[in-house]
């Protein structure tokens, strides 16, 4: 063949090795989203980017559980790994694993509807690391879009502050004592947000300054993050947004044995619940058959009373 003829065989092979390339690489990233702990209906819709990051963040909750204080794991030391389908190393099903994997699947369902909120774990930086499927139910946000992104992206930007604070990563002030904005929300940074955190809870465990160990690491503060449930136009500053309600504990990491005292000199993370309050301009309040209204005044006098409850007397139902 001529050199045209050469210069259209090479690029042919050209375009079967990044053919063959690309397929290698997709099923690579195939396998991958299959080892998640999410359904299959989920992972085989996620892109690159995504299977990444939540690959990472799946990780990095590994790490988060197994190193902090206590340790979050239910498989019995001594036993060997279960496998794929629950099986340990002779080849036989495990009876603890197949114990753990049914309680872990009754635990899951039935806590999640349980609870009226979502669970959430953030890191030191302020990143998911996970988060219920329930927060669709109360922010209208997805679960894979939330995990493996920073938690300054979902909230109001006058609560970054306060949600630093909360994680132990002490925003820089001012003279006149005011919290600094700056572009980058605080808690991003490496370094100095171990520093602050550390030096942050530092002073909590001082004598005198706190009262336990434990009040050091407990928090509840309010938070207003974004949703895409509530009806935008009704307030102007807040549109867009819920007022979410925090409770959670901080998370220490495991102490060494040789800095045995210093179990407070990094702190992993916060593992908290977080609860949607209703909005403030409530039109209506439903009452049920059991329920009356009256009204007192500031002496704390009935001054009306629903007619249902003297109904309700008649009839012996109080």
């Amino acid at each position: 063949p001529g050199p045209t003829g050469l210069q259209a065989l090479r690029k042919e092979k050209s375009r079967n090795a990044a053919r063959s390339r690309r397929g290698k690489e997709n099923f690579e990233f195939y396998e991958l989203a299959k080892m998640l702990p999410l359904p299959g209906a989920i992972t085989s819709q996620l892109d690159k980017a995504s299977i990444v990051r939540l690959t990472i963040s799946y990780l990095k909750m590994r790490d988060f559980a197994s190193h902090g204080e206590p340790p979050w794991g239910l498989r019995a030391e001594g036993s060997p790994p279960p496998g794929p389908t629950g099986k340990g190393k002779t080849g036989r099903r495990d009876p603890l694993s197949c114990i753990v994997n049914l309680f872990s699947l009754c635990l899951s369902l039935f806590s999640s509807q349980s609870l009226d909120g979502f669970v959430f774990a953030l890191n030191q930086e302020g990143k998911f690391l996970y988060i219920s499927e329930t927060v669709s139910i109360y922010l209208g946000l997805s679960q894979v879009e939330l995990t493996g992104s920073s938690v300054f992206d979902y909230i109001h930007p006058g609560d970054h502050p306060e949600v630093a604070e909360q994680l132990g990563l002490k925003p820089p002030f001012d003279a006149v004592g005011s919290p600094l904005r700056s572009q980058k929300p605080p808690g991003l940074s490496g370094a100095s947000s171990s520093s602050s955190c550390s030096s942050s809870l530092n002073e909590a465990s001082e004598p005198g300054k706190a009262t336990s160990l434990h009040d050091a690491l407990e928090r509840s503060f309010f938070v207003r993050m974004k949703s895409t449930l509530t009806k935008r136009g009704l307030h102007v500053k807040t549109s867009g947004y819920k007022v979410i309600h925090v409770t959670g504990r901080l998370r220490p990491r495991l102490p060494s044995f040789s800095h045995a005292h210093s179990v407070l000199s990094r702190v992993l993370g916060l593992v908290a619940l977080a609860h949607t309050l209703p909005p403030s301009t409530l039109s209506e309040v439903r009452i049920e058959c059991h329920m009356f209204v009256f009204r007192v005044n500031m002496d704390l006098q009935i001054v009306y009373c629903e007619s249902r409850w003297v109904l309700g007397r008649r009839l012996g139902l109080e």
